[in-house]
């Protein structure tokens, strides 16, 4: 009897430990299902709008006029180097545009202020250079003069200054410097150079959140973007949960994938937001030509 009871508890371990690989073997089963994607910035990097270049050799009238219409204004006189040293010519003045959902999304720079939504009618980087030294704005005063295009200028409008936070880009409005409106086009002085957005605060007192899962798709490296017609908001879902937004926004969302084999895959969706919820993501196959004009009709 006890070389029973004995054999009894072995085969009693051997079907537990069974049972317990089984189940394991299971787990990983369900986790290998999930498609798994490569890190979405090398494929949004190579969409990125190009950086203009402009040789300044000597003094003009200006402006400087971008691909996209944006117009500046400057003089080497109130640009210096970082240890405070005049500068000479010739130097070179860098601009990129981003007037556009798409192009936001591209370059990953949205539109929210720490956590808050900003309404927008565009962003620019505006940089200054001697060689391959970058260059300020001298702190006496000095600015540089810009115009923004825009079809239907709003009021309420000031500059927003590209910061990173948590490793994140941001926007603060330090030093304030307010847009003034024009027919088609918003001017400013702003007395730093770097990023700057045409913007203003469009968050409310009640909001929510969506937070964004897959029962198909890893999204640890998947882009998964939020936009807001109504104030041309541009959100990224950072470890897929996104910022305050106002009920009742429309929204639309995408999602951006791409696998080791640079295979492209998206998700598109509309909604209205009016609580907290969760939006399960399912991507499917794609290619550019198809996501770009996804990303062109918003």
């Amino acid at each position: 009897m006890k070389k029973l009871n004995l054999f009894s508890g072995i085969s009693l371990l051997a079907i537990s430990g069974f049972v317990v690989f089984a189940v394991s073997c299971s787990k990983d089963r369900v986790k290998a299902k999930l498609n798994t994607y490569s890190p979405v910035s090398t494929y949004l990097n190579s969409k990125e709008v190009a950086e203009q270049t402009f040789i300044i050799d000597s003094a003009g009238k200006g402006p400087i006029i971008g691909n996209q219409g944006t117009e500046i204004w400057g003089s080497k006189n109130c640009l210096m180097y970082p240890n405070g040293d005049t500068v000479a010519y010739p130097f070179m003045i860098k601009l990129v545009e981003l007037y556009t959902a798409k192009d936001m999304i591209y370059y990953q720079m949205p539109t929210v202020a720490g956590g808050t939504i900003l309404e927008t009618s565009g962003e620019i980087r505006l940089r200054a250079f001697a060689g391959t030294t970058q260059l300020q704005l001298k702190p006496s005063g000095c600015s540089f003069e810009i115009q923004m295009p825009c079809a239907s200028p709003l009021s309420g409008m000031a500059a927003w200054y590209g910061i990173t936070t948590n490793g994140y880009p941001d926007w603060t409005n330090t030093p304030p410097t307010p847009f003034t409106t024009n027919v088609s086009s918003y001017t400013a002085y702003p007395s730093v150079l770097g990023w700057i957005n045409c913007g203003q605060l469009a968050g409310s007192n009640s909001n929510s959140i969506i937070n964004f899962t897959s029962t198909t798709d890893d999204l640890t490296n998947v882009g998964i973007f939020v936009y807001v017609p109504a104030t041309k908001t541009v959100m990224q879902a950072y470890n897929s949960t996104t910022t305050a937004i106002p009920n009742g926004s429309a929204v639309e969302i995408v999602a951006i994938g791409v696998d080791g084999g640079g295979n492209l895959f998206s998700f598109y969706q509309t909604q209205t937001v009016s609580a907290n919820n969760t939006v399960s993501i399912t991507l499917s196959a794609t290619t550019d030509p198809a996501l770009t004009a996804t990303l062109t009709g918003l």
